[in-house]
């Protein structure tokens, strides 16, 4: 059912599927022109970043937005950071939300009290017709988290936030599409990046990122003009990095790696 909301949102909203982002995709395929909103109740075949399977439980939130020609080329790389800004935003609207606990990891992944509530995967190709599809997936655990981790999970209401999905869901499309408008197709990073520093886990820490042909340790400095995230090695020198698995390390390792 195609629903509409704040600013005329549009919204499909779904039960099964085998993934929101999958159906996102092929409505840009078909000439959709996007700021489409698809939720679901569950996925069949729910992916998270580098094909891993996601898990999709009913009683969470599983979203994606297709946005259409959204930025100039350059500007692309910034979008996961703007999302997270996003739904941190609308995450910090809900009742029992506590500021001091919900942290963006770079680049987007949102954690509550240091564990992962929100999950997110954006996918790009081109169509047919010659447009940029963008597609920005995401998973928020609202009452369950999955099972086996290779990692600390957790869900919003184990984190004090009390809320239903379908009120998670307005309330972080609401602020993905406030960061979206300020933003301004990258005319405005700058002030992205501020709101992204100012909730973001581990700055000045110990981090390890895992790159596709080496790892690499040192103390997590900064986020630079574009993005990109800026470690202090320990031979003195810096490093900017902008893509990769970032694992924060206890501040007692900061002595190991610096």
């Amino acid at each position: 059912m195609l629903r509409t909301g704040p600013s005329t949102r549009r919204h499909l909203a779904l039960g099964q599927v085998t993934s929101t982002n999958t159906i996102a995709l092929e409505a840009a395929r078909s000439g959709d022109p996007g700021a489409l909103w698809i939720t679901a109740e569950s996925q069949s075949a729910g992916r998270g970043r580098r094909g891993r399977p996601w898990s999709s439980q009913q009683g969470n939130l599983y979203a994606s937005l297709l946005l259409v020609d959204p930025a100039p080329v350059h500007a692309m790389g910034q979008i996961p950071l703007v999302i997270a800004v996003g739904l941190r935003d609308g995450l910090l609207k809900l009742p029992g939300a506590d500021p001091a606990a919900i942290r963006i990891k770079w680049p987007n992944d949102l954690l509550i009290g240091g564990a992962k509530c929100v999950g997110i995967l954006v996918e790009s190709e081109r169509t047919p017709d010659g447009r940029q599809a963008v597609v920005i997936g995401f998973g928020v655990n609202v009452a369950s988290a999955p099972e086996g981790a290779p990692y600390a999970v957790t869900t919003l209401s184990k984190g004090g936030i009390i809320a239903g999905v379908r009120d998670v869901f307005l309330s972080v499309a609401t602020g993905i599409e406030g960061a979206l408008d300020l933003w301004r197709q990258g005319a405005h990073f700058s002030d992205i990046r501020l709101h992204w520093l100012s909730g973001a886990a581990g700055i000045g820490g110990p981090c390890r990122v895992n790159l596709p042909n080496e790892t690499i340790e040192g103390r997590f400095a900064d986020l630079d003009s574009s993005g990109r995230l800026v470690l202090d090695l320990p031979d003195g020198t810096r490093r900017e990095v902008s893509a990769g698995d970032v694992f924060l390390l206890p501040r007692d390792d900061a002595a190991a790696v610096l």
